[in-house]
């Protein structure tokens, strides 16, 4: 009789799996919607530019860094930063993460005037 219960009960949490998956995966599975990264909250934005701080700590590549940011600020990648270490500080950011963010609005910032002469 326990083996009957156990079983059934298996049965069933098995079935109600299989049927969960099926109906999220195959007859209403979720849309893919094109979305920007400025959409995102600000401690998610913040994350982001604290990855693409990190990334230009290593790589120092200053255009790829400003072309990442425009995915989060498209007029001015410095003000993301701006705002990264802003929310960095309320959420108590590392030292060093304010200090690799510090470093990218750094080379932002001494960059910019070279950047601005270059467009025509």
């Amino acid at each position: 009789m326990k083996h009957t219960r156990l079983f059934g009960f298996l049965f069933v949490i098995l079935l109600g799996l299989a049927a969960g998956l099926s109906y999220g995966w195959i007859l209403n599975p979720a849309e893919v919607r094109n979305t920007s990264l400025d959409s995102l909250r600000s401690d998610y934005q913040a994350d982001y530019v604290l990855m693409v701080a990190e990334i230009f700590a290593v790589d120092q590549d200053l255009p790829s860094a400003i072309r990442l940011l425009k995915h989060v600020s498209l007029v001015d990648p410095s003000r993301a930063v701006k705002e990264a270490l802003v929310t960095g500080q309320q959420l108590n950011y590392s030292n060093q993460e304010m200090l690799t963010l510090a470093g990218l609005e750094i080379a932002i910032n001494s960059e910019v005037p070279l950047l601005a002469q270059e467009t025509p």
